[in-house]
């Protein structure tokens, strides 16, 4: 009997090192990779940032001595790169800071990331009535990121008008009820997105063609992108705010045929 409790001492004690270890090697690693990570943010912010600032403070003199269509694209051209530089140290720096939980009223926080969501006509409906726990910054890098997606990838089809807190970008209409609203295009050319809620999370979906099963373990990869004016950083980057909280992230079939990002795992406090 003696022997038996010993041996399982033992045992127990040799695999409680071993944790000890992996977590040391683990916390190591870490280390060396915010390292890492911190060197690239400043190779991207000094030695990228400053010869765009040339280039671009270059493009206004010339601009200055006369209009053509080249220096037009000139300028899409840096601002597509400064896009690019700003996505890079978010990733970058994204695991730089501790993660602080506040208390997130979801609804309003989402609507306040769709007014800075710069995209074609679409309209957003809200229906989640979730309050969770967050890191806010983290959190509006999540949601600016799969509205922005979900717009830039939307249909054009018509959708109805009936469902509840409804938040659009276009035309200047006024509307009454519990709908708030500040839109953007045409009721017959908006793309129509959803955010609601999950048992634990939450989700955003759009009604455009959706994303091949094939396709949905890439998605989330640095580069990936289907048009030519995306980044391939956005959905990378919504992932990494997601696994920074401990959330999943995950894509499925939306309710009307186009794709619906699902967030799990997240702490909800109300609704």
């Amino acid at each position: 009997m003696l022997d038996e409790i010993l041996a399982t001492t033992l045992v127990t004690a040799l695999d409680q090192v071993d944790r000890t270890e992996r977590l040391r090697e683990r916390e190591r690693r870490s280390t060396r990779q915010n390292a890492r990570l911190e060197e690239f943010a400043s190779v991207v912010s000094h030695d990228l940032r400053n010869p765009l600032n040339v280039a671009e403070g270059r493009l206004e003199l010339a601009s200055r001595k006369c209009d053509s269509e080249h220096l037009t694209a000139v300028s899409s051209a840096h601002d597509r790169m400064s896009e690019l530089i700003d996505e890079l140290l978010t990733l970058a720096r994204a695991y730089d800071a501790q993660v602080e939980r506040v208390p997130v009223e979801l609804d309003s926080f989402v609507r306040n990331c769709w007014t800075n969501v710069e995209t074609d006509p679409a309209r957003l409906d809200i229906l989640t009535g979730r309050t969770i726990r967050a890191d806010e910054g983290r959190l509006k890098r999540l949601l600016e990121n799969l509205l922005r997606n979900a717009v830039e990838h939307g249909s054009t089809s018509p959708r109805s008008d009936s469902r509840g807190d409804a938040v659009e970008h276009g035309s200047t209409s006024s509307r009454t009820g519990s709908d708030d609203a500040v839109e953007h295009g045409s009721d017959g050319d908006r793309v129509a997105i959803m955010a609601g809620a999950l048992d634990d999370g939450f989700y955003v979906e759009d009604d455009a063609p959706g994303i091949p099963p094939e396709e949905r373990e890439s998605i989330f990869e640095y580069g990936y992108s289907t048009t030519s004016a995306g980044t391939g950083l956005g959905l990378a980057i919504a992932q990494q705010c997601a696994e920074i909280h401990g959330w999943e992230i995950s894509v499925t079939d939306g309710t009307d045929g186009g794709a619906r990002f699902e967030i799990t795992g997240v702490e909800i406090t109300e609704g």
